[in-house]
């Protein structure tokens, strides 16, 4: 079903941008609020925090009059942001879109987080892995949940999809902003962080950004309006063994001299390292390793998520254990070649 208006929410950000590149054939309009995309025809400035998208009323009744479907993308990912301002976008500013959906009658393709599997559940709804967190998970997961609880109860037309861990593209690596599991590869790659906690037999869900795009392109493209739809590697989940042994392999190909990486478990945090080095070790270096345990113990799960790909009409089919170690090789491949420039 091409032809579309699909306004896009967040379209500068990591799924956003993904999500314009791949809707060619629709009528796009990218929804932002400071940053604009690259390669985009048309441009709205949309403040969820304001009343009517932050529109004067006659622009907003404009809108309502010509969107189709709103790919609601825009949200708070940063775990070290505060309750209140998780809130004001993942909570009020959803309520908005809602309202914006309703009076469009327009379908609504909300972009929530497979992590909802976590909601309530040590490595998810609850506090990580040390004291003292800079990164508070828990926020951001709790958000999301009751985020697709709002869209269920509004009665309105509405898709959720689940991404889990987003990578860079899978040809290419290129991706709108790093993600916390790059980060994690940079630490390891530079010699910053020797570890990450986690327990030996637990797994990374790895899923390129263009794989997300298409995913939610095929809900589009199907008409469909309503149901719950996992955009995630699922059964091709990588072990946290294979992400360690691609990121050593990737940086010594590349010429780095970096230390093997290890896993250590989480709880060796609070019990050794706060308590021998917290006197030593600067402010900072203190921040990233709870920042480093608080986000390894959300997104480093226990057991393989599900996965719809495969399953959404005219979607792409799952992936296999190949093509994520692959796409993973890729963005890593293009991490090292930021950190060399």
């Amino acid at each position: 079903m091409t032809g579309r208006t699909v306004l896009v929410t967040g379209a500068s950000g990591v799924v956003g941008t993904a999500v314009l590149s791949e809707l060619v054939g629709h009528d796009v309009i990218a929804g932002v609020f400071r940053r604009l995309p690259a390669g985009s025809d048309r441009v709205v400035r949309l403040d969820l925090h304001a009343p009517s998208l932050g529109l004067d009323r006659r622009a907003y009744r404009e809108l309502c009059a010509e969107v189709d479907v709103v790919v609601h993308s825009a949200a708070i990912v940063n775990f070290s942001a505060d309750q209140a301002e998780v809130d004001r976008l993942n909570i009020e500013g959803l309520g908005r879109v809602i309202e914006f959906a309703a009076e469009a009658d327009a379908v609504l393709v909300h972009v929530s987080t497979a992590y909802v599997s976590r909601h309530g559940r040590t490595g998810g709804g609850g506090r990580l892995g040390t004291e003292k967190t800079a990164a508070r998970t828990d926020e951001y997961v709790t958000s999301k949940y009751l985020g697709e609880r709002m869209v269920r109860d509004s009665g309105i037309d509405a898709v959720i999809v689940r991404p889990a861990i987003v990578m860079g593209d899978s040809r290419t690596g290129v991706i709108r902003q790093k993600q916390g599991v790059h980060q994690l590869a940079e630490y390891l790659l530079t010699g910053k962080l020797p570890f990450i906690p986690a327990h030996p037999g637990t797994f990374f869900d790895l899923v390129p950004q263009d794989m997300v795009a298409r995913g939610i392109r095929a809900v589009i493209d199907a008409g469909l309006r309503d149901g719950e739809y996992w955009l995630t590697a699922g059964p091709a989940g990588m072990p946290v063994e294979r992400y360690l042994d691609l990121v050593a392999e990737v940086g010594r190909d590349r010429g780095i001299d970096m230390p093997t990486p290890r896993l250590a478990d989480p709880s060796i945090v609070d019990r050794l390292v706060r308590p021998a080095f917290a006197d030593v070790l600067a402010p900072e270096d203190l921040a990233r390793l709870d920042g480093v345990v608080a986000v390894c113990g959300l997104v480093i799960i226990p057991e393989l998520l599900p996965t719809s790909f495969g399953t959404i009409p005219h979607g792409p089919p799952a992936m296999t254990a190949a093509e994520v170690e692959e796409a993973w090789r890729v963005s890593l491949h293009h991490l090292v070649e930021g950190l060399k420039s």
